[in-house]
C-alpha cells in the first residue's frame, strides 16, 4: 500500500523549486518484508566471508525494507529516493539512496544505487554458481562506503537511450571490500514492442590490486505474451590471478509467476578453463490470497570443473515469504 503526502518545498529544494516552476513535492512511502529459508549443500566450500563457517544446511535471513520517493517537476524535475534496511540479524543497512536532476529528455542520477543490468536472470530468488560468472555488472554500482557513483542518461529518438555511469573509490585500505573499483560503463539501449535490448561496455581498475577491469556485453528480451524470454551474453577480465578471460551465457523464460533458466560461464585459468553450469527454476504465488502476500519456492543446481580436474557443486533450495504493506 501507498500513502502519499504533499508539502511545500520551500528549504533546502528552494532553488530546485523555483528552476521547476512549481512548489509542490510529492513523497511516497512503502515498505515490505522478506523472509528467506535456504537449505544449501554441496562441494563448493559454501564460506560465510566474514567467519569461514561452512554454510551447509538450513539458514534463515531475511529484512524489512522502508522506501521514501519523491518527484517535483516534469519537464524539468527533481528526483530522489531512499530505502532503509533493518535486517534479521540485528543490523541495519540502506539499499538504495539517490538524487536525479533533468528533464523529459535527459537526466543525472547521483549516489547509491544500481545502473542498467546487463545479465538479468528472470525470477533470481535463487541462483547460487559453483564458480565465478562474469556478467559486464562489475562496475554496475550500489557499492558501500563513499564511493562516487553518477549514471547520466539521454533518449536518442525511436527507442533508443543511451546511459554513461561513471563510478570512482579511493579507498584501497585491506581490510575493506576487495572488490571495490573505478571506471566508466556506457549502456545503449533499445526498446519497440515486444522486443528490448541492452549493449554495454565496461573499462576500469579494481583499486586494492590495479587489476583491470574490462568487458562487453549485451541482453535482448522478447515479451511473447504468454511467455518473455531473456538471454544473455558477457566477455570480459576478473581480478583473481588465475583467472582472466572470462565469458558467460544466460537464457531464461518467464511465464507467469513461474521463471526457469540455466547459466553456463568459462573463466580462463592457469591450467586450462573453469567451467561452471547452473539451471534455477522458480514459482511465485500469492499467499492465502492476500493482497502483497507472496510465497516464493526456488531451486538452484550448479556443478563447475576447473582446468585441473577438480569438480564442485552447489545445490539450494529456498522458500521465500514476503508482504508489500
Amino acid at each position: 500500500m501507498k500513502n502519499t503526502f504533499k508539502f511545500s518545498a520551500r528549504a533546502t529544494a528552494a532553488a530546485a523549486v523555483m528552476a521547476l516552476g512549481s512548489s509542490a513535492f510529492a513523497v511516497t512511502f512503502d515498505a515490505n518484508l522478506e523472509l528467506d529459508n535456504t537449505y544449501r549443500n554441496g562441494t563448493n566450500g559454501l564460506l560465510d566471508s566474514s567467519t569461514g563457517v561452512k554454510q551447509e544446511g538450513l539458514s534463515q535471513s531475511g529484512r524489512v525494507e522502508l522506501n521514501a520517493a519523491g518527484k517535483a517537476g516534469t519537464n524539468l524535475f527533481v528526483a530522489g529516493r531512499a530505502s532503509f534496511l533493518a535486517k534479521k540479524d540485528g543490523s541495519v543497512g540502506t539499499d538504495d539512496m539517490w538524487i536525479q536532476v533533468g528533464s523529459a529528455t535527459s537526466a543525472l542520477k547521483l549516489g547509491r544505487f544500481e545502473a542498467a543490468d546487463l545479465f538479468p536472470l528472470a525470477g533470481d530468488t535463487l541462483v547460487n554458481h559453483a564458480g565465478s560468472v562474469y556478467g559486464t555488472n562489475t562496475l554496475r554500482g550500489r557499492k558501500d562506503g563513499d564511493q562516487f557513483h553518477a549514471a547520466a542518461t539521454t533518449s536518442l529518438g525511436n527507442g533508443l537511450s543511451l546511459e554513461l555511469g561513471v563510478v570512482e573509490t579511493k579507498d584501497t585500505d585491506v581490510s575493506k571490500d576487495s572488490s571495490a573499483t573505478k571506471g566508466i560503463r556506457p549502456v545503449v539501449s533499445y526498446a519497440a514492442g515486444a522486443l528490448s535490448l541492452s549493449a554495454a561496455l565496461e573499462s576500469g581498475k579494481y583499486v586494492r590490486s590495479g587489476r583491470d577491469v574490462s568487458g562487453a556485453g549485451a541482453t535482448v528480451s522478447y515479451n511473447l505474451g504468454s511467455a518473455k524470454l531473456t538471454g544473455n551474453l558477457a566477455k570480459g577480465k576478473s581480478d583473481a590471478a588465475t583467472r582472466n578471460a572470462q565469458s558467460a551465457f544466460a537464457l531464461t523464460v518467464a511465464a507467469g509467476g513461474l521463471s526457469v533458466g540455466v547459466v553456463s560461464a568459462t573463466n580462463e585459468a592457469t591450467v586450462g578453463e573453469d567451467k561452471v553450469s547452473t539451471v534455477y527454476a522458480s514459482y511465485s504465488m500469492p499467499l492465502f490470497d492476500i493482497k502483497g502476500a507472496s510465497v516464493t519456492p526456488a531451486i538452484s543446481s550448479s556443478t563447475g570443473k576447473t582446468g585441473a580436474g577438480v569438480e564442485t557443486s552447489e545445490n539450494s533450495l529456498r522458500v521465500r515469504l514476503n508482504y508489500a504493506f
